[in-house]
């Protein structure tokens, strides 16, 4: 998921022009940059090009990676065989 949202950041070319082939018009707002993380590519102040679902699965990942690692590290410790 979070490679299908910096492949929208990084793969728009002509960013007007993909505003516009979705309907929304787009404006310079420095208020408004591209990111990686959290993956964001404003048109405007009301519209993303990186689908809402994105972020929300990205940090559910992300704790998923952390909680798991402290999970093996805890089963190392006390010997357990997995």
């Amino acid at each position: 998921m979070y490679g299908w949202g910096a492949f929208l950041v990084l793969g728009v070319h002509d960013i007007e022009e993909v505003c516009g082939a979705r309907g929304q018009f787009w404006e310079f707002d420095p208020g408004h940059r591209p990111s990686l993380f959290p993956p964001s590519y404003p048109c405007n102040a009301s519209y993303d090009l990186v689908p809402p679902y994105l972020n929300p699965i990205l940090f559910a990942l992300l704790a998923s990676v952390v909680v798991f690692t402290v999970i093996a590290v805890v089963r190392r410790v006390r010997g357990e065989k997995t």
